[in-house]
């Protein structure tokens, strides 16, 4: 009777570390900062998907800036579908460095070392809207941004580039 219950007790820690465990690995309050080198969420084994079947996009209202512009971006999903996770990167595109900063907002976490921004909770998002500062050591230059797009745990998007607006 003792070992029947005992054996019914480890299945039941087994079954419950086996579902709660992959959501406490993930980032609910967004990115660290050593994500940014690889803008990988580390959710476990689970790969990336392929950026081009991403149904989210990442839109930017223009790509040349001058000292003091500001650049807004877009994150968004399609009729239906959500993400819980993002982290978005600014760069140059002549040269691959980082640059600029990011405005802080409702639900964002900058990552200022990496001109990253994520995330700051896990609720689902249909969109987010950004805004990135340009450098103050440059007269003017051009910017692109970068991503992962994180629409659940097993389900990631990364190696998104940003385009421009229509408008």
């Amino acid at each position: 009777m003792f070992t029947r219950l005992n054996n019914c007790l480890y299945l039941f820690v087994i079954v419950f570390i086996s579902i709660h465990l992959p959501g406490s690995l993930s980032w609910p309050s967004g990115a660290p900062e050593n994500a940014c080198n690889t803008l990988s969420p580390g959710h476990g084994a689970n790969r990336p998907k392929s950026p081009s079947s991403s149904p989210f996009v990442i839109i930017q209202s223009h790509s040349d800036y001058k000292t003091g512009d500001s650049v807004q971006v877009m994150v968004k999903a399609p009729e239906g579908l959500s993400f819980r996770g993002m982290m978005v990167q600014a760069y140059d595109p002549s040269t691959g460095q980082t640059i600029g900063k990011w405005q802080e907002g409702r639900g964002l976490k900058m990552i200022n070392s990496c001109s990253a921004v994520s995330h700051s909770d896990r609720r689902g998002k249909r969109s987010a809207t950004l805004v990135w500062d340009a450098p103050e050591d440059r007269q003017s230059g051009k910017v692109a941004f970068r991503g992962t797009i994180v629409q659940r745990y097993s389900e990631f998007y990364e190696g998104l580039e940003s385009t421009l607006s229509q408008q």
